[in-house]
């Protein structure tokens, strides 16, 4: 089942970080915190009316951070007797109380790090400079040595060109670590407002090359290793993602995004056309722009460009992340011209290797 099926609402608690990842993708705004009453609202429109049962803590910034209101907000969530899935992306750099808290209470978490520690500490340093990969391996150890936990950990890495050719070494380091799924997607552009971020391209098509084997490596060892560029190899689709359904991430300045690039609905600017609704706080409830649905519902394979259409790989694709052509080409029905050709690579090469379900969805 394709990346759309992953129908959840995804939460931005925060946009403060205690990370200053060089490359990361997001403009530092002002500190803001996820309103709690628009958060119950919203478990109270897409939950209890919309049915959705998967909850998804993300942010701008470091989401354990506001480590309080996300268990206010998992509580009021438990309250109403669903059986909700429960999910977490985060830097990994949360302490002991806050690791147990999510081996006794969250399904998934994805922790961000780029494979092997040299790599990793190469973009990714605390706001001090430090490096981060000793806090991130503290607490996959910990993870590791539990006894009973209900969590799949797994990781989430950026291929730069540190470690584009050392795919098969950071899964044997993240093995080690007791790691068994790992998504990896090949560095993209900051966005705009976020342009003094280190930016520093690689050649798609080496990720791809590389890319093959080491997946091929890693499904000897037991492991699922997966990219952005396969996100949909598992069944056929017309969309491209859950920003295209659209699914509900609640912004932190009380905005609905349909996507993790869309983080902020005041001075959305560029990325504006993701923002398709917004939380009266004085009647409590969330005002759709139903011009903006209607739009992104509109973003299919049909509606993509001529390029599209004669594509081998599109119906495994469907005109790949609408997020990251709306950021650097200004138009959701348009794809990165570095994206098409290693598509078309991985379809043609692993592109029939796909007989199960991808358990896991990209983060």
């Amino acid at each position: 089942m394709p990346h759309c099926n992953k129908r959840v609402l995804s939460m931005f608690l925060t946009t403060e970080c205690n990370f200053s990842c060089k490359y990361c993708y997001v403009p530092r705004d002002k500190k803001r915190t996820l309103d709690i009453d628009f958060a119950k609202c919203a478990v109270d429109e897409y939950v209890v009316k919309g049915g959705l049962r998967h909850i998804r803590f993300f942010a701008g910034g470091e989401p354990t951070l506001e480590f309080q209101l996300m268990k206010d907000i998992y509580e009021y969530v438990v309250s109403k007797g669903y059986d909700i899935l429960f999910e977490i992306q985060t830097n990994g750099s949360f302490d002991e109380e806050i690791a147990k808290w999510i081996a006794d209470n969250i399904d998934v978490l994805w922790i961000s790090m780029d494979l092997d520690p040299e790599s990793s500490d190469m973009y990714r340093i605390t706001s001090d400079g430090s490096p981060t990969s000793p806090i991130v391996e503290r607490n996959l150890k910990f993870f590791k040595n539990m006894e009973k936990k209900r969590t799949m950990v797994g990781i989430r890495a950026t291929i730069t060109k540190y470690n584009v050719r050392k795919q098969k070494e950071g899964i044997r380091y993240l093995q080690d670590l007791g790691i068994r799924h790992i998504w990896v997607d090949p560095i993209f552009e900051p966005l705009k407002g976020a342009e003094g971020r280190l930016y520093e391209k690689i050649d798609t098509m080496e990720f791809a090359r590389e890319f093959v084997p080491a997946r091929a490596y890693a499904k000897q060892m037991g492991m699922f290793y997966e990219s952005n560029y396969t996100t949909n190899f598992d069944g056929n689709t017309d969309v491209s993602c859950r920003a295209c359904v659209p699914m509900p991430h609640l912004t932190a300045d009380g905005y609905v995004s349909s996507c993790d690039m869309a983080l902020y609905g005041e001075g959305a600017n560029h990325m504006n056309v993701f923002i398709y609704a917004k939380y009266d706080k004085s009647n409590n409830r969330i005002e759709n722009n139903n011009d903006r649905i209607r739009i992104l519902r509109s973003r299919v394979l049909k509606n993509m460009e001529d390029e599209c259409q004669i594509c081998v790989a599109r119906n495994r694709c469907a005109g790949y992340c609408l997020g990251e052509s709306q950021n650097e080409i200004g138009n959701i029905f348009k794809v990165k011209e570095c994206v098409c050709k290693p598509v078309r690579y991985l379809f043609d090469t692993i592109g029939d290797d796909y007989h199960e379900e991808f358990k896991y969805k990209h983060p």
